[in-house]
């Protein structure tokens, strides 16, 4: 078989999701979305597909191209237990949920992957009635699947736990917290860590270097230091008092359990999240040394978020100020762990992996 297999990305926000599919010789055709940044960005890094600002319940199955996957990511906020406490309207959520299944079954695509946080499991049956659907016809949907995966065990430096539920044959886990060999005599390697991907990247508050390489961390690419974008400049330094209050927040809080501060760079990260308020207790914290005159806090910079989620370096995102951006990185899915899902569906389909 040598034609690409299609791809369509429902709320495709910044493209993670695709840019797994792609990067294996997907061909991705068509993203939809209603947030202008995340639409911008989608378009700047896949100028072939067709890509659309919408309210995805007021679009219709036969206004979207059919194709061979669809992926989406329904806006997980209102699932997620960070959000006001776990207390996210959750029937406004299903109700997303539900419009991304409608497409499922009027598209029929041969595999189709819906990702989301994993607390989705609660509210999410494994059936719904056609009506329930919108589709106005007697009959059942079910959903083949539902599992859980940490994006950690595919080559991600983050450990982000996802719920993909859909049409699809499992990934491959590749890296592990220990390396072992599993049963089937597969060496598993250790997890990829955040050290990895923060020391791949020049100090952010020095100048851009001409002639001077950074290598990706994640791919087998360079750019120079001139082209690299979303990381030099103070977005990512805290204020001593800022550092002082993430520090008490994770050390000290009277409920929830302690956290290391700074964070542990030699295990993959925690999870990337879409705000980084300097003082808030998930930010995450790097300790540097300014210069040598003395230690510094911040939290990893715009790129750095990007690389912990698998982009390229060389992934653009548009946004006009750094909140907009790390939104962008941090609703996305990592790539490696889309990756490891598009490579099984081509082990499926009896087509050859493109080595990237």
């Amino acid at each position: 078989m040598s034609k690409s297999l299609t791809v369509l990305d429902f709320f495709c926000g910044a493209g993670g999701f695709s840019e797994g599919f792609k990067q294996l010789g997907f061909d991705v055709v068509y993203g939809a979305d209603n947030w202008n940044p995340a639409i911008q960005t989608f378009k700047a890094n896949n100028s072939d597909a067709e890509v659309v600002k919408v309210d995805v319940l007021e679009l219709s199955a036969t206004d979207v191209p059919k194709a061979d996957v669809i992926i989406g990511g329904p806006p997980c906020t209102e699932f997620s237990g960070s959000n006001r406490g776990g207390s996210g309207n959750v029937k406004e959520g299903m109700e997303l949920v539900k419009r991304f299944l409608y497409y499922v079954h009027e598209l029929k695509p041969r595999w189709w992957i819906m990702e989301n946080v994993p607390r989705l499991l609660q509210t999410l049956p494994p059936k719904f009635r056609l009506k329930d659907l919108g589709i106005d016809k007697e009959g059942i949907f079910e959903i083949p699947k539902m599992q859980v995966f940490n994006a950690a065990d595919f080559g991600a430096p983050q450990k982000r736990t996802r719920l993909l539920s859909g049409k699809y044959p499992n990934p491959l886990q590749t890296h592990s917290e220990n390396p072992v060999v599993t049963l089937n005599g597969q060496k598993l390697s250790h997890w990829f860590t955040m050290r990895k991907v923060i020391e791949s990247f020049p100090n952010p508050l020095n100048e851009p270097r001409k002639g001077k390489h950074v290598k990706d961390p994640n791919y087998n690419f360079n750019v120079t230091e001139m082209k690299l974008e979303d990381h030099f400049g103070d977005h990512s330094i805290m204020k001593d008092e800022e550092a002082e209050r993430n520090k008490r927040q994770k050390t000290e809080h009277p409920y929830y359990g302690k956290m290391k501060f700074p964070d542990d760079l030699d295990r993959p990260s925690r999870t990337v999240m879409a705000t980084q308020f300097n003082a808030s207790r998930e930010t995450m914290v790097i300790a540097m040394s300014n210069n040598g005159r003395k230690i510094i806090y911040r939290k990893p910079t715009i790129r750095e978020c990007a690389s912990l989620q698998c982009y390229p370096i060389n992934y653009k995102f548009i946004g006009t100020n750094p909140t907009t951006k790390y939104k962008l990185v941090g609703n996305s899915v990592p790539v490696k762990l889309s990756m490891a899902v598009a490579k099984a569906i081509l082990r499926e389909a009896g087509m050859r992996t493109r080595k990237n």
